[in-house]
């Protein structure tokens, strides 16, 4: 079984309700520019930061929609997304959270593996091998220590040192060359890890109804809050990107500093 895919249940209505949004969203970028592929892309970034905040703040049904209303800003750019690179951190994050209540099965291991290892060579850029190899170091702290997650991480650190050293595939952005909007998301990555504690402290469940274990919830909040540093550092984030990342954190943030102030006057 699959177990880092989750099926679309229609009667769970967030879930209704981010399809409309979605599709709405692609309708009007369709019929703002004329091109279908750019729908497809900005209404791709909107469900992918649902899906995000989602991942991060499972407790709360609703906190990803402030998510997804900052990402609305996305259209008022050109820009490209790298959804492929969205939905990986997204496949991550499941990995290590272990909210599908199932442990990694080996297909899960081995794809994880192949789609980082095609993104590391496509892009000539082993940081995505390092952040795999981070999320495989969450993933043996919290689940068990199966052999083929032993075998995967060990695969992706062998490659990260080819690449290092006979490819020259690492390289650091400077931080003044960075757009503002960049050296914003880079300071929010920083200091999120402290909202993401608090988040983690809120019992939640599963997707099989079990209690979901706190220190799986934080090491997928901490994962997020690393590869996305990292990504900012080392990668060219597109305008749109960044709009993803950083309406995640924030949407996140907004939602529970305003949980917090209208609860105690309820």
């Amino acid at each position: 079984m699959f177990t880092l895919g989750r099926t679309i249940d229609l009667r769970y209505k967030p879930n209704v309700i981010i399809i409309l949004v979605t599709l709405i969203v692609f309708a009007i970028r369709r019929l703002s520019t004329g091109d279908i592929l750019s729908g497809f892309s900005i209404g791709g970034g909107v469900f992918l930061t649902w899906a995000l905040s989602r991942e991060l703040d499972p407790a709360h049904d609703y906190s990803a929609f402030i998510s997804v209303a900052l990402s609305f800003f996305m259209l008022f750019y050109s820009d490209s997304i790298q959804l492929l690179v969205v939905s990986w951190l997204l496949l991550l994050l499941r990995g290590v959270n272990g909210i599908a209540g199932s442990e990694l099965t080996i297909l899960d291991v081995f794809s994880l593996f192949g789609l980082t290892v095609f993104l590391s060579f496509n892009n000539e850029n082993s940081i995505f091998l390092f952040i795999y190899i981070l999320a495989f170091v969450f993933i043996i702290r919290t689940r068990t220590k199966k052999k083929a997650i032993w075998i995967a991480g060990a695969l992706g650190s062998v490659l990260f040192l080819i690449q290092i050293l006979f490819m020259n595939s690492l390289s650091l952005n400077r931080i003044g060359d960075l757009t503002t909007l960049t050296q914003l998301l880079m300071v929010f990555s920083v200091l999120s890890p402290i909202q993401f504690w608090f988040l983690s402290r809120i019992e939640t469940e599963d997707d099989k109804g079990n209690k979901a274990d706190r220190s799986k919830l934080f090491a997928r909040q901490l994962l997020y809050s690393m590869a996305v540093l990292l990504l900012v550092l080392t990668s060219n984030l597109s305008i749109n990107d960044t709009i993803i990342y950083l309406s995640v954190i924030i949407g996140l943030s907004i939602y529970f500093v305003g949980n917090k102030q209208i609860k105690p006057s309820s």
